[in-house]
């Protein structure tokens, strides 16, 4: 197994960060880009990335911007949203593991939060990704939940608001939901919750048309086990991807040896997960890289 290493990417508004890049021995095996949950720093997912590996599939995590390696720091003076994260820092990305693996497909994927922004992503750049997968994931949209989750998400929309115009951010990590969070990315988290809709404050693209518009195939997994991203969550999601080949797939415990999975407990379980990733990600490498193998 070939050793990490770290991408350092610039973004065109001079924000740093870092991406640990989990290679194999063959640089044109496809390539996993995977976006953390919220205030998660990317060093969390080493060891599903290091599954992936086993399986023959090159993985890059990302920190995102104001956590970890990142130059910024949530705060008055440093406000941002779904519009930096994906149009500046996944943009700059995305070009750079295009140089780094210039013969091996690019595949976006994500965690709750980044699995989202992997489908903007996907959505704003849909000539540069081979594919999506998703761990974990679904629309924040209220009518998705119930009972005393619907009312945290609402109660979150609220505080982020609150907080953002008394303290210039969102105090996650005080509140146990993410961590130092920019009011901006909150405020457009808020109004996904709200309205369903992603339409990034400031972008003038429109993500929904490009996500309906996209045409790629797509794994989506989802838990039994997993309050924060429940099936119609999950379903609400991929829905938006009229155009491309989703297998959306809800495992219970019987899926998973017995063992019950929720939104986080999947990272200590990795060989759980990444067998099943590999394997649909092999069986759709674009037409260039099949005939590349023969």
């Amino acid at each position: 197994m070939a050793a990490p290493h770290t991408l350092t990417i610039s973004a065109p508004d001079q924000h740093r960060f870092d991406a640990t890049v989990y290679p194999t021995t063959d640089p044109s095996a496809p390539v996993l880009i995977f976006l953390s949950a919220l205030g998660t720093p990317s060093r969390v997912y080493a060891r599903f990335a290091r599954e992936l590996v086993t399986h023959g599939v090159q993985v890059c995590a990302p920190d995102w911007r104001g956590i970890d390696s990142s130059s910024v720091r949530a705060g008055r003076a440093s406000d941002f949203g779904y519009r930096h994260l994906v149009e500046l820092d996944l943009a700059s990305l995305i070009t750079s593991v295009r140089d780094t693996f210039p013969d091996a497909p690019i595949w976006l994927g994500g965690h709750s939060l980044g699995g989202q922004l992997s489908l903007l992503g996907a959505a704003k750049e849909p000539g540069k990704i081979d594919g999506i997968v998703l761990v974990a994931s679904g629309s924040v949209h209220l009518p998705c939940y119930a009972g005393k989750l619907k009312f945290g998400i609402r109660l979150i929309s609220w505080l982020s608001r609150l907080s953002g115009v008394l303290l210039g951010y969102f105090p996650g990590s005080r509140l146990g939901f993410g961590g130092r969070e920019a009011a901006g990315l909150m405020r457009d988290w808020s109004h996904v919750a709200i309205t369903g809709a992603y339409q990034p404050k400031g972008s003038v693209f429109d993500y929904e048309q490009g996500m309906e518009s996209l045409c790629v195939p797509v794994l989506a997994l989802n838990f039994e086990a997993d309050f924060w991203s429940p099936s119609q969550a999950a379903k609400a999601l991929v829905g938006k991807l009229s155009s491309s080949q989703v297998d959306l797939r809800h495992w219970r415990a019987s899926d998973t040896a017995g063992i019950r999975v929720d939104h986080y407990s999947w990272l200590k379980q990795p060989a759980l997960v990444a067998p099943a990733v590999a394997a649909f990600m092999v069986s759709h490498a674009p037409a260039r890289a099949q005939g590349e193998q023969i």
